[in-house]
């Protein structure tokens, strides 16, 4: 049986065709995960500085120790579990002492740190947009655990 050159131009078109979707199809997807990738990695992000002190009692270290953070920028929270940490004495306060840790929170997402002091220490914790604005604060009994949750502001608009 011989095909004809008609038959076989035609099934080149319908192949050469069907290519020429698949790249138009591939090229969108790509450009539609660029645009995603690109609002990440533009979404505003807060520098979140978490702070918990202890007072009296045992001060030289915190346990269970958990914080949430953005693995990268314009992504949601996740909760990073560091556990024990030694604490920084505060010369001007006896038997008081401080742990702190800077991390990335997108805007409008969840931040947090909870720990728990040592024997008969009572712990604090603290949330800071920057490093000095407040957002949250939380002091806990003696002996028991603390824990800080807030969202984080939007950005303002300009």
């Amino acid at each position: 049986m011989k095909i004809s050159q008609n038959t076989k131009t035609k099934r080149i078109s319908k192949i050469l065709g069907a290519c020429s979707l698949l790249v138009v199809l591939g090229l969108s997807a790509t450009a539609c995960g660029m645009v995603e990738s690109f609002g990440r990695q533009t979404a505003d992000a807060w520098s979140v500085t978490y702070e918990v002190s202890v007072t009296g009692g045992t001060v030289n270290g915190i346990d269970d120790v958990k914080y949430l953070e953005a693995p990268t920028r314009g992504e949601v929270s996740s909760e990073t579990a560091v556990g024990e940490v030694a604490t920084t004495n505060d010369p001007a306060k006896k038997r008081s002492a401080t742990w702190q840790e800077t991390v990335m929170v997108t805007a409008e997402e969840e931040a947090g740190v909870s720990a728990a002091p040592r024997a008969g220490a009572t712990a604090t914790c603290r949330v800071l947009l920057d490093g000095v604005k407040e957002i949250a604060a939380v002091t806990g009994e003696p002996g028991k655990p603390v824990e800080c949750a807030v969202s984080t502001p939007a950005f303002a608009k300009k």
